[in-house]
């Protein structure tokens, strides 16, 4: 699960690239500011710029690039102004906030605490630890959750955030070993009982070599004990692409939410 901090933290380096390209664009800009000034029932566009004390005023009404380039600056000194601010507010929230998760709040125990037996991670922090999730073609994850996660499809985002709305605690892509060999369940999630449940989507059916590899790995998973009718569901895209939301729906409720 993304953490809150990682994804300021990526907020932040947009914010900065932005910044760079703003005052990138703004040395660029014609010198001086742009005034409208309204005559009767028309408007006079000057171009204002300070030379060696003075202000100078040239009319530009009729130059459209000129004005709109010196709109264009001004906006881009309100751009930067803000963007100024918000990469300082993100700047001092990324060195101060800390995640509260289980092992952090542990650590911050007295120590006459430590003594009595502790109750194990309850699922929603069990999901925002650190665990060991795969890296296989991270660029492929390119559709974003509303919580900042990165997944590979937009089945599996719908999957994400049904799984958000149900308060079901889960991990994306986290490293599983069966007989020496490493598999990435799509989803891991944790059930009140401390059940793992994993979640298998396939969204290739029209790939035969998709689909050869992906019999196989369930033939993997069975002897592993990782079956359909205990702890494993498998959704599958239609011809088309298309996942229907019904049938993220039944699976909670019928596999997860017992």
């Amino acid at each position: 699960m993304v953490q809150t901090k990682e994804f300021f933290e990526k907020m932040l380096a947009e914010l900065e690239e932005r910044l760079q390209k703003a005052n990138k664009e703004l040395k660029e800009s014609p010198s001086g500011s742009v005034v409208r000034v309204k005559r009767g029932n028309y408007y006079s566009f000057f171009q204002v710029e300070k030379r060696e004390g003075k202000r100078i005023r040239k009319i530009i009404t009729n130059n459209d690039e000129l004005i709109n380039a010196l709109a264009r600056k001004t906006y881009l000194v309100a751009e930067i102004k803000l963007l100024q601010k918000d990469i300082s507010a993100l700047k001092h929230f990324c060195q101060a906030y800390e995640e509260p998760v289980y092992d952090k709040i542990i650590s911050m125990l007295p120590e006459r605490m430590l003594k009595y037996q502790l109750l194990s991670p309850p699922p929603e922090d069990w999901a925002t630890q650190d665990y060991p999730q795969s890296s296989y073609m991270s660029e492929s994850k390119v559709h974003t959750t509303t919580r900042g996660l990165k997944v590979r499809s937009k089945s599996e985002l719908l999957i994400a955030e049904k799984l958000y709305e149900h308060g079901i605690p889960f991990r994306y892509e986290q490293v599983l070993s069966i007989n020496g060999v490493q598999f990435a369940p799509d989803f891991t999630v944790k059930t009140q009982s401390g059940k793992l449940v994993y979640w298998e989507h396939c969204g290739l059916t029209g790939n035969k070599k998709y689909m050869e590899k992906h019999k196989w790995k369930l033939s993997v998973y069975e002897e592993a004990g990782i079956v359909p009718w205990d702890n494993l569901i498998i959704t599958y895209d239609d011809k088309y692409g298309i996942l229907n939301l019904s049938i993220i729906e039944s699976e909670i409720s019928n596999k997860i939410k017992l």
